[in-house]
């Protein structure tokens, strides 16, 4: 029957079983029935069928909860001997529980596609040893922890050397040899290169949505050879669903999904009350007029996301009204506006001295010498000194924005936010998801 099923071209595998089948029938020996029964209830066979139906709720269990993905993150070997090794060693396990353990870690330590902040979607090979970024270096770290800073292989130096620099001597501390990392260029200012990309040889480029703008055409040279982009997004101020997706996505990338949950619980313990009282305090205090200040005169308009910064936390910015985005104000314009709370952008050199490792009473003396401008002695802020230096770090584009959003809104209503302290928040993030320990001056009034 099975030769007439080939030789009619049937299926093969009908024809194989149909074989069997029909041998079966006729070959079985009496005592068959017995023996399956025996084996059936011999309780090595019942806990073997134990062990095999658990080994895949285990394997579910470890692909839920980001186990597998920290498996292979802290591998210290290659994707290939990864690939044939993980499930040789897994498949000692019984059959076939050792397949359905290793197939899910196989499959993680293969491919990995996601869909990133601008809903472009990237097909990574896994795990991820060899990291290109350009922003955000501290998210990548408070999701990756300090081991993940070696799998950097390349990123914009002038980033944190020339932007952030008591944050780029204060890692530089702690970690020499950063010093070492090739510099890829920096997307704003149009020095990012595809081809120094290439060279680092990395497994993904990690940047943010305006350094794509700013960078498409080598981008797209680099998608062409092969290196997958992934953009994350953290400027959308305060907002937690924008956040907690890029924290995921990193998480996925770096097989930290438990850690970047853990992240995100904390950035919304440390937003949701905030607002929620807000509405509240609103209906109770009159919204006071603010006036945000970059560099000399430069402020922020109706849709820059610093603007919008100070509108969420109930205040009302008077630049809505002259610019759209960045811009320099009139002086005069300040003058008739009369803000009621006047905040300065600070850094090291630039406007207030602030970040790691500055004295507070040196910061505080830079901001008395800002308010030092004709007319400004009779506005409402510096007449009731509510004048105020934050750090740039608070306003730009990272998921510490909270910091920012309990400052403002202690300076906004100060009756009715006693009980905030932005500071001892700040703290706490270092000790639970920064490399390097707290110190300096972050913020300052007078």
């Amino acid at each position: 029957m099975a030769a007439l099923l080939i030789i009619s071209q049937k299926n093969l595998g009908i024809a194989m079983f149909v074989g069997a089948l029909i041998l079966g029938v006729f070959t079985i020996p009496e005592s068959l029935p017995l023996t399956m029964l025996s084996y059936l209830i011999d309780p090595s066979t019942i806990l073997l069928a134990i062990i095999v139906g658990l080994i895949p709720l285990i394997g579910g269990t470890l692909n839920e909860t980001g186990q597998i993905d920290k498996l292979i993150s802290n591998m210290r070997i290659g994707k290939k001997p990864f690939l044939m090794l993980s499930p040789a060693l897994i498949g000692l396990l019984p059959m076939p529980g050792g397949a359905l353990l290793s197939a899910p870690i196989v499959e993680k330590a293969g491919k990995l596609t996601v869909i990133d902040a601008l809903n472009r979607t990237e097909t990574l090979e896994m795990p991820i040893e060899r990291v290109v970024i350009t922003f955000n270096v501290e998210e990548y770290l408070a999701v990756g922890r300090e081991e993940s800073l070696r799998k950097v292989v390349g990123w914009s130096k002038y980033y944190w050397e020339g932007r952030r620099p008591t944050v780029w001597e204060t890692y530089l501390e702690r970690f020499p040899w950063i010093d070492d990392i090739p510099d890829v260029g920096y997307p704003w200012k149009g020095t990012f290169s595809a081809e120094k990309v290439m060279d680092c040889e990395p497994d993904v480029v990690i940047m943010c949505p305006s350094q794509y703008e700013q960078a498409t055409e080598d981008v797209e040279r680099l998608e062409k050879a092969g290196i997958p982009v992934i953009i994350v997004d953290f400027y959308e101020p305060f907002n937690i669903k924008a956040h907690a997706e890029s924290t995921l996505l990193l998480g996925e990338l770096l097989g930290e999904r438990e850690r970047a949950r853990e992240l995100i619980s904390f950035y919304v313990s440390q937003v949701s009350e905030i607002f929620e009282r807000l509405e509240e305090v609103e209906k109770t205090y009159p919204k006071p007029k603010v006036l945000l200040l970059g560099k000399e005169w430069t402020t922020y308009g109706k849709y820059h996301y610093r603007g919008e910064m100070i509108e969420r936390a109930g205040g009302i910015n008077i630049a809505a009204d002259v610019l759209e985005q960045s811009g320099e104000i009139d002086p005069e314009y300040v003058l008739k506006a009369n803000p009621d709370v006047i905040i300065f952008i600070g850094k090291l050199g630039w406007n207030v001295d602030l970040g790691y490792g500055v004295e507070k009473e040196r910061a505080e003396e830079m901001l008395a010498e800002q308010i030092q401008r004709p007319g400004w002695e009779e506005l409402n802020a510096t007449k009731n000194n509510r004048v105020h230096a934050i750090h740039i770090y608070f306003v730009h584009g990272h998921i510490y924005d909270y910091v920012a959003l309990q400052y403002f809104v202690k300076w906004f209503y100060p009756d009715a936010f006693t009980d905030i302290n932005p500071e001892e928040a700040w703290k706490e993030f270092h000790e639970r998801f920064l490399p390097v320990e707290y110190s300096g001056t972050w913020a300052v009034s007078l």
